[in-house]
């Protein structure tokens, strides 16, 4: 057999071996709870879609692993179909890009909700009738509100994600919570403590009232 034979069946047994491309994986990290989960893929029209529950014993926050994103293939479409089990209503519901680091989704990471993606995707809900994205330098948010999901419901939402770089972003997460409201800013909070302070204070003063009348 010659040397150029032997190149052949080489590179022949090479291409054989070679490991298949990674398919895209999500998975529920640690301490979650989530009381069901699944996805399906479909690269053939970029989307995914997640059905998930939500039981007594779920964490406020969930958060889900995306590894072996297909970069630089445009906007993906992902539908979430999140069933509530929690025995309470929820007014709002919140969903945040983090990057490999868990530390946010700068702008230059080439991590978001397809704000600048091609195409486009639709934010929609159909039990929420209104969505606030907070598309800053350092962050990805988007809350949904304007409605409600009682127990015993499932609701839907629609978004986009793009990914594409793999650097710092691979993998990347996608942070969800139930709210009654969006999360307030340090100043907001501030006024929040100043305003429980007053109220107790008040409280105190009334209950010291009715002591003194009574006795």
């Amino acid at each position: 057999m010659t040397f150029k034979t032997l190149l052949s069946a080489a590179a022949l047994a090479a291409l054989g071996l070679a490991a298949p491309a990674a398919a895209l994986t999500i998975t529920v990290e640690p301490g979650s709870n989530l009381a069901a989960f699944h996805y399906e893929v479909n690269e053939a029209t970029r989307t995914i879609n997640i059905w998930e529950t939500f039981g007594p014993d779920t964490a406020g926050a969930i958060v889900l692993k995306f590894e072996d994103w297909k970069y630089n293939h445009a906007s993906w479409t992902v539908n979430k179909y999140v069933t509530n089990l929690t025995g309470g209503e929820w007014g709002s519901f919140s969903h945040e890009l983090l990057n490999a680091n868990k530390a946010g989704s700068p702008d230059n990471d080439g991590l978001s909700f397809a704000q600048l993606g091609k195409p486009t995707v639709e934010r929609e809900s159909d039990l929420f009738s209104n969505v606030v994205a907070d598309e800053d330098a350092l962050r990805d948010y988007l809350l949904y509100n304007g409605g409600s999901v009682l127990s015993g419901e499932t609701v839907w939402f629609t978004f986009g994600i793009t990914a594409r770089r793999s650097e710092n972003v691979n993998p990347f997460y996608l942070r969800q919570s139930e709210f009654l409201d969006a999360v307030p800013e340090p100043a907001t909070w501030a006024m929040l403590v100043a305003g429980f302070g007053f109220v107790g204070s008040a409280l105190r003063r009334r209950r010291q009232s009715a002591s003194a009348v009574t006795a």
